[in-house]
């Protein structure tokens, strides 16, 4: 049995973990607050033929999966490289190039965990490239690297980046479907009142984190 204080470590853990997923689905939303994956959200809403959840739902398996890699090769695997690289080849270079092999590694996992489905995976499959390199999931290992998260802080973040892109997906989708109002100015109609939409929505998230303007 735990004891009073392992018990409180595993609550801290638990907690910690949910705070960096509910941050990543709202004050660091990936479309909201760091304007990434934008044109393709604007395709899954014009376009029917592609169900959200068939592209949201690869985007965060990727996510999640690739997290743990992007923090092993963060912290073992870039400075074993700076120890062997060539001075004119800084492992910073290399950066990228990983990233985007963790990636595809976590690619090669999700391809392989749809196809035990069979035919009923079959739009996963489909929309898994595009959502691999799709630049929120990208984006969202940059910010990892750069805020020098711990691993479970860099899982739970991409856990809830993901969950975040289909909450803007969600969200975008509702707003287009009531901006189609007779109210709306002709000029404005279509892609302006939408971009519109997603700002004053960025504005009021943005919000949320508390930034301020400084002379």
């Amino acid at each position: 049995m735990l004891n009073a204080a392992a018990e409180l470590s595993v609550f801290e853990a638990v907690l910690h973990f949910f705070t960096y997923a509910v941050m990543a689905v709202f004050a660091e939303n990936i479309v909201f607050t760091h304007g990434l994956g934008v044109s393709q959200l604007f395709k899954l809403v014009k376009t029917r033929d592609i169900r959200t959840l068939h592209h949201c739902l690869p985007i965060l398996l990727v996510q999640l999966l690739s997290a743990p890699l992007v923090w092993m090769a963060r912290v073992w695997l870039t400075p074993w490289l700076r120890g062997v690289l060539p001075g004119w080849l800084p492992a910073a270079a290399l950066r990228p190039v990983i990233y985007l092999s963790c990636a595809t590694i976590a690619m090669a996992v999700v391809w392989l965990l749809f196809h035990l489905f069979g035919r009923r995976a079959a739009p996963y499959l489909e929309q898994l490239p595009i959502a691999t390199y799709n630049c929120c999931v990208l984006g969202t290992i940059l910010i990892c690297v750069n805020q020098n998260f711990t691993l479970l802080e860099t899982v739970a973040f991409s856990l809830g980046s993901g969950i975040g892109y289909l909450f803007a997906v969600a969200v975008v989708d509702e707003g287009r479907r009531r901006l189609r109002s007779k109210d709306v100015p002709g000029i404005f109609t279509g892609m302006p009142i939408s971009l519109i939409y997603i700002g004053i929505l960025a504005l009021a998230i943005y919000g949320l984190v508390g930034h301020s303007i400084t002379a």
